[in-house]
């Protein structure tokens, strides 16, 4: 034997004749070829190789495409033996076209023949190619291709090119086999049994091909799960049941068992995975469910609609030195009547590394998609979630109907990362319909089959009519929102405390994930007072109906949510019920936190429970009556509190739903600039973010109807929310300023979504109602102290805000003719920054300015601000009552 390079022939032969390789099973196949024989294509067969020649691969293949009998054969179902506590068995649809491509070139040069193939080198694959061929072994010259993952395939291949070269007295270049099939399902039959503990104990595995030859005992069992006893029968000798095949077996029935015993089962597979040869898989597997938020609360039914989620793990073994794993969740919806099932949400890792994760990443979106449509026998297109930070490794991802152009068809189930989803989704379909499916795929023929076309079982709550109760609230006044609160929303029962939960029950990653969650929704800006500690409460925030002091969020046992289940912290962010049972008022915006994710919300609570716990009773809020009856907010609720998690726009791109639910979620923008009526609830349609108050600030609008000189772009909001300054809008202060601490740590494509987001609704807003354009007020030059007011800017002003902008050397320094402040209806903002100054810039690249409350009285406070009124907004009316204004301000100043 020869070993040569790893090139192939540079020049082929022009006589070179392609094969496809027949593997026979069907006594009848030879007649039928023969009669397929056409000019250019032959049937050959010489020795125990089979096959179509041609001039060209394709004609070879269309032959045997159109000799292969594929009709189903019934065979029996191998069973394993019986008296197993859990026995359940599964099919599998192998595809019809059952090519398989492996490439092997023969060519005779001179008195050597010349072999390329795929399998190794080595003395084996000589000694067979003699065995076949008759030929001496130092006629063999072999060239090295790229190592096949099936070396029996290659040597077959190998021995195919040679034999068949012989026979043709040419060249010969081997395209693929081509099985024939006498069953379109691979079948699976799988039996447990637990011992007292509930652990495995038996565990008996068969998986045929029916119609194959000979059952073979597989050298490696497929299942990663201890059990004392296991026993494994694989009959596929020709090697067609795919890994996802036997995934989608082992996991079914894995989850059928813990469910069967009410074990969770996540909690089941982690306690039947070797905790140090799995290490890195068990670390996998709690990542992805925490990630998942799996055993949170589930979601309740809602008319015909069933919702249900799912897990499958996967072990690839490809390689056993660096053994792969892959980890799939999935949430999704099933219409009872008409069959449909809608793939929600996949969380999907993978990761190396035997007892150490060597690398996890998230498994690509046009992978999940391949995936789930295989599976429902429909086509889907995936994209990032709206709860995960675009650009991450994230592992989540939403599903949402396409055409088939948008799934590759290189994209397969087969992937190792995508080996759990079949099964993912048939666990999911079980949780949400109490149905076992074990066939693929999963239409809404079959799941309407199996479900009768009945939505009988599931019903949603019965809507409440809002109208009538708005009506109710205006006759009865108060009584009625006592009524309300009693008949429709009574007192809800307290949550049992529990023993705080240490840091450790959550990984890193979610607790970072849960800080970014705190940071988007300024958690410590409003539960911090004034020189206290983070998140200790006690800040008062003045509203219309009185002062409403924050609550302690830190985990203190006594004082804080230390004794908090997830339960009670998530009843209390989505409902506005506290722990005790006790409504709480909506200065919190929970109205705007029910949009969060469940990944979000179990994020935000590990990352609260791991942070220091601080003593600290915060004042009591005590309004005055009735206000202060707390009952009363339970009909407030019922007017005006929408409860459910965001709901992403399909036909939105992926940036502008992650902006939506970042702004109108964890963010809750419009609970500042969005004006409210008379109850304290934001007022939404036309009047969103138009602009509303926030500690006494005006909350500029937003959208169209701005007053600023220069309408918001998304650019300015990006740099104005990630920096604090827009050269065109100026400076976050006030309120605005600590937002913006907190979201310049924040990741970059998540600002840029908001600023997308809240972008967008300028056009729908200007297109509904174009801006007026304002007519000059020239007549505010002749205005009282506008002299005095210019002698003040010049003293005290002008050194930074010239209509140059300034010297520049404290910082940035915005041009007043651009300052949304100065272009506002009112002069509170203005007259805040004027007299407080900057002194916690939301950057420290901004500067800070110095406050002149004691510098300038009121009356010169209103000739200062009537001056920088009438010089930098000439088109706007001059503001009235200064003097006043100032000293209200003044009085109130924080």
């Amino acid at each position: 034997m020869r070993e040569r390079d790893s090139n192939k022939p540079v020049l082929l032969p022009e006589s070179m004749r392609y094969a496809c390789v027949v593997l026979d099973g069907d006594p009848a196949l030879q007649q039928r070829a023969a009669a397929l024989q056409a000019e250019g294509v032959r049937w050959v067969c010489a020795g125990n190789v089979a096959a179509f020649v041609a001039e060209r691969l394709d004609l070879a293949c269309d032959a045997a495409r159109r000799v292969i009998d594929v009709s189903a054969a019934g065979s029996s179902l191998p069973v394993p033996r019986s008296g197993l506590q859990h026995e359940a068995h599964y099919m599998w649809p192998l595809s019809a076209d059952t090519f398989t491509p492996y490439e092997a070139i023969a060519r005779i040069d001179g008195d050597s023949i010349s072999v390329w193939t795929n399998a190794s080198a080595n003395a084996d694959l000589v000694a067979q190619l003699v065995s076949a061929t008759g030929f001496s072994a130092d006629r063999f010259a072999i060239h090295a291709l790229e190592k096949s993952l099936d070396p029996t395939l290659a040597i077959h291949a190998a021995i195919a090119a040679v034999t068949l070269m012989n026979e043709v007295g040419g060249a010969v270049c081997i395209g693929g086999f081509m099985r024939v099939l006498t069953a379109r399902e691979a079948t699976f039959s799988v039996a447990a049994s637990l011992d007292d503990r509930g652990a495995l104990l038996d565990y008996e595995y068969v998986a045929r091909t029916p119609g194959m030859s000979g059952a073979q005992a597989d050298a490696q069992d497929p299942s990663p799960y201890v059990s004392r006893r296991a026993k494994t029968l694989i009959d596929d000798p020709a090697k067609l049941i795919p890994g996802a095949a036997h995934t989608f077996a082992r996991e079914s029935f894995i989850d059928e068992i813990a469910r069967d015993n009410d074990r969770d089962p996540v909690s089941f597979r982690l306690d039947h995975l070797d905790p140090v040869e799995y290490d890195g898989a068990r670390e996998l597997i709690n990542t992805v469910a925490e990630r998942a938020a799996w055993g949170g609360k589930p979601r309740q039914p809602n008319n015909n609609i069933a919702h249900g989620r799912g897990f499958a793990f996967d072990e690839h073994k490809d390689n056993a030195a660096t053994p792969a794993y892959s980890a799939w969740i999935v949430d999704l919806d099933v219409n009872r009547a008409t069959g449909d099932v809608a793939v929600k949400r996949v969380v999907a890792g993978r990761a190396s590394g035997r007892r150490k994760l060597g690398s996890m990443a998230g498994v690509p979106a046009k992978l999940i998609a391949a995936a789930a449509s295989r599976a429902l026998g429909l086509q889907l297109t995936a994209r990032p979630s709206h709860d995960e930070t675009p650009g991450d490794q994230a592992v989540s991802h939403e599903l949402a109907l396409a055409s088939s152009a948008d799934v590759p068809a290189e994209l397969t189930a087969e992937h190792i990362d995508t080996s759990p989803a079949a099964a993912a989704i048939a666990n999911a379909l079980f949780d949400a319909t109490g149905v076992r499916f074990r066939a693929l795929p999963f239409t809404p023929e079959r799941v309407r089959a199996a479900l009768g076309g009945s939505a009988s079982s599931i019903t949603g709550a019965p809507k409440r009519n809002k109208r009538a109760l708005k009506a109710l609230l205006a006759a009865g006044g108060l009584g009625g929102v006592i009524g309300l609160a009693c008949t429709l929303w009574p007192l809800r029962a307290p949550i049992e405390p529990i023993a705080r939960p240490l840091a450790s029950t959550w990984s890193d990653a979610t607790i970072a994930r849960g800080r970014q969650v705190a940071e988007f929704g300024d958690c410590a800006v409003c539960h911090t007072a004034p020189g206290g500690a983070v998140n200790a409460g006690g800040l008062g925030l003045e509203t219309p109906f009185g002062m409403v002091y924050t609550t302690n969020l830190t985990p203190d046992v006594k004082t804080g949510i230390g004794n908090w289940s997830f339960a009670a912290f998530d009843r209390a962010m989505r409902q506005g019920i506290s722990r005790d049972g006790r409504h709480l008022y909506p200065a919190f915006p929970y109205t705007a936190f029910t949009k969060m994710s469940e990944a979000d919300m179990t994020a935000l609570y590990a990352y609260l429970m791991s942070q220091p716990a601080i003593e600290n009773a915060p004042p009591q809020t005590r309004l005055p009556f009735p206000l202060n009856q707390r009952a009363l907010v339970a009909g407030w609720n019922a007017l005006y509190l929408k409860q459910g998690e965001f709901k992403p726009d399909p036909t939105r791109s992926a940036q502008w739903n992650r902006g939506q639910y970042l702004v109108d979620g964890a963010g809750h923008c419009s609970a500042c600039h969005s004006p409210r009526n008379a109850l304290g609830a934001e007022k939404g349609g036309r009047l969103y973010m138009t602009g509303g108050s926030a500690e006494g600030w005006v909350a500029p609008s937003l959208v169209g109807n701005s007053k600023a000189p220069v309408k918001w772009t998304e650019q300015a909001l990006y740099d104005y929310l990630k920096t604090g300054f827009s050269h065109e809008h100026g400076v976050a202060a006030g309120p605005m300023a600590p937002v913006v601490a907190s979201l310049s740590t924040l990741p970059e494509a998540d600002v840029r979504a908001m600023a997308h987001y809240v972008a967008s609704l300028s056009l729908t807003v200007e297109a509904a109602e174009p801006t007026k354009v304002a007519k000059s007020k020239s007549a505010a030059v002749t205005l009282p102290g506008l002299d005095s007011g210019r002698r003040i800017f010049d003293g005290a002003c002008a050194v930074c805000h010239a209509a140059t902008g300034g010297v520049g050397n404290f910082g940035v320094r915005p041009l007043l003719s651009l300052n949304t402040s100065v272009s506002e209806a009112t002069p509170d903002n203005l007259l805040k920054v004027i007299q407080n100054g900057i002194d916690a810039p939301a950057t420290d690249a901004l500067g800070y300015m110095p406050g002149f409350r004691d510098s300038f009285d009121d009356r010169q406070m209103a000739d200062l601000v009537t001056y920088i009124r009438a010089s930098f907004a000439p088109n706007e009316a001059p503001w009235k009552d200064l003097e006043q204004a100032s000293a209200r301000v003044r009085k109130h100043a924080h």
